[in-house]
C-alpha cells in the first residue's frame, strides 16, 4: 500500500484503479475497484482500518476470478492510504 502525497481526480483514480489497484477517494469515502465498481464504506475496524465492499457489483462482475476467489471482495484502509495493490489482479494480467 501506499500514501500519495497529491489528490487525484476521480478520472485520475479510475485509471490507477484499472492498472491493478483499490484506490480510496478520501474526500467521497469510496474505493475505485480494478473494474471502475465503487466499493462503499461497509465498517471501522477495531484497529481503526476501515473497510469497503460492494457485494452486488462482486456478485456480477465478470474479473471476479481475477480478484477474489470469495463471492466478494472486501478490503481494508488504514487511515490516510489511498490505494491498495491487488495482488491476484496483478498476477492475471501477466
Amino acid at each position: 500500500m501506499k500514501t500519495q502525497d497529491r489528490v487525484l481526480t476521480e478520472e485520475e483514480m479510475r485509471k490507477r484503479a484499472a492498472e491493478g489497484y483499490f484506490v480510496r477517494d478520501l474526500e467521497k469515502d469510496r474505493v475505485y475497484c480494478p473494474t471502475g465498481e465503487v466499493l462503499r464504506k461497509k465498517a471501522v475496524k477495531k484497529n481503526g482500518d476501515t473497510r469497503y465492499a460492494n457485494k452486488m457489483a462482486c456478485k456480477q462482475c465478470d474479473d471476479r476470478e481475477k480478484c477474489t476467489r470469495s463471492p466478494w471482495k472486501e478490503v481494508d484502509f488504514p487511515d490516510k492510504v489511498r490505494e491498495a495493490r491487488n495482488l491476484n489482479w496483478l498476477r492475471a494480467e501477466k
